[in-house]
């Protein structure tokens, strides 16, 4: 039986504050480039890979097996384990001496947090019917869209005090440039976090989960088309939101003349109020459909949202000052939140609630290769090898969030049928 909503929507709250957690550890990155570059003497093709690639492979590889453990073992200490690993090694970031240092620091950043959003999205899963899981789940979208603002402000805001404050530094490092300074700030409140999660309780589980290795491939196999096109799809998305999220500081400082400081904390303003207004929208009006019974319920949201981001990026290709690519990115980012926050709730009613971690850990695997791995690497890629200058990086960005957005909007269509079929077969069994 579901728990008390009291008791539920604590526990999400609690899951929403590991969630903000892992957002500002991962996204702090982005605004620290330009002084990260300049101490260790690297290019764009290395900053994109400690931004994505070194994050998001490991972050992958470790996903299915912690997505089965999820689904076998104690969700809530789980989610601990990975807090306390990914806090220490984000400390262990701003130690790092060079490239290579900080390329493992930051693959084992990705593990660490491998282990939230599967165990996480399955207790929400236990704690609220079909129907109800849209807002739960866009809170959690949310807290990744504020702690991606978080990342962005509060790094920009760190940057500013440490620029009027120089003598500040991490401890048993003597004149250090001021990325150490942050990644130390950043990784340090996971311990209160942890200590937070431990005040939640695991949820009894709606069904026993038996035979989940086996029986899973089997699902997916059966039923490769529509898992196909949702994973994918949704993998555009998180390509767009990555992109964006980690470029545009750098657009901003590089493009259109800001300081590295401002340019988090007016990008960071922008990010938080769009992504977390497209993502709270989103939970309201999914399960508002899903209660009225409208066919095809979660899917109308995507569709609607694809072509808005598409109009964000070519406003961002085009974009003369700051204030044109802010506006671009402000559409593009409300239509992300719309559409990552949507993601979860479809997908929990496409596959039976024994596999829900697995599941949820394939969907994070595709999504953050494609997003997280590939959406910084193709906007480096695009600003040095085809427009071949430093200064074209937004129309890059423009680029990327536009394709992202058109394929991403093809695939919820030739998904259309394939979902109404596959969830009316997931209910018939009892989901």
């Amino acid at each position: 039986m579901f728990t008390s909503a009291k008791s539920a929507w604590y526990t999400v709250f609690v899951l929403a504050a590991a969630t903000v957690l892992s957002y500002l550890d991962r996204g702090i990155i982005a605004v620290i480039v330009p002084s990260l570059k300049a101490d260790l003497y690297l290019t764009d093709l290395e900053i994109s890979l400690l931004q994505g690639l070194s994050f998001s492979f490991f972050f992958a590889l470790a996903g299915l097996p912690i997505g089965r453990l999820a689904d076998r073992w104690h969700r809530r200490n789980l989610i601990v384990l990975g807090v306390m690993m990914w806090s220490v090694t984000t400390i262990l970031c701003g130690y790092a001496q060079n490239f290579g240092q900080l390329l493992i620091a930051r693959m084992a950043v990705g593990i660490g947090e491998a282990a939230l959003i599967p165990a996480a999205a399955s207790i929400i899963a236990d704690l609220f019917p079909a129907p109800s899981r849209g807002r739960p789940m866009s809170i959690i979208v949310a807290a990744s869209s504020l702690g991606a603002a978080g990342a962005s402000l509060l790094g920009g805001a760190l940057l500013i005090y440490l620029t009027h404050n120089p003598e500040i530094s991490p401890p048993f490092i003597t004149h250090a440039a001021h990325w150490r300074a942050t990644f130390v700030v950043f990784g340090l409140p996971g311990v209160a976090v942890s200590l937070l999660l431990m005040t939640i309780s695991e949820p009894r589980r709606t069904q026993a989960a038996k035979a989940i290795a086996p029986s899973f491939f089997k699902f997916v196999k059966a039923n490769g088309f529509a898992l196909t096109c949702v994973y994918s799809s949704f993998a555009l998305n998180f390509m767009v939101g990555y992109a964006t999220a980690l470029w545009s500081p750098t657009v901003l400082s590089r493009a259109y003349g800001v300081s590295p400081g401002q340019a988090g904390v007016r990008f960071g303003l922008i990010l938080m109020v769009t992504n977390i207004a497209g993502g709270l929208l989103s939970g309201f009006i999914g399960d508002r459909l899903a209660l009225r019974g409208v066919q095809g319920e979660r899917l109308w949201l995507p569709l609607l949202a694809a072509p808005m981001m598409a109009l964000g990026g070519l406003i961002m290709l085009r974009a003369q000052s700051a204030t044109a690519y802010l506006t671009g990115y402000g559409i593009a980012g409300f239509s992300v939140g719309i559409l990552i926050s949507a993601s979860y709730p479809l997908l929990f009613e496409m596959v039976p609630n024994t596999m829900r971690g697995q599941a949820t850990a394939v969907y994070l695997i595709v999504g953050n290769i494609i997003g997280m791995g590939l959406g910084p690497l193709i906007v480096a890629i695009l600003t040095q090898f085809v427009f071949r200058k430093e200064m074209m990086v937004y129309a890059s960005v423009g680029v990327t969030t536009f394709v992202g957005a058109v394929a991403s909007f093809l695939l919820i269509v030739l998904l259309w049928p394939k979902y109404i079929v596959l969830r009316g077969k997931i209910a018939a069994d009892g989901e």
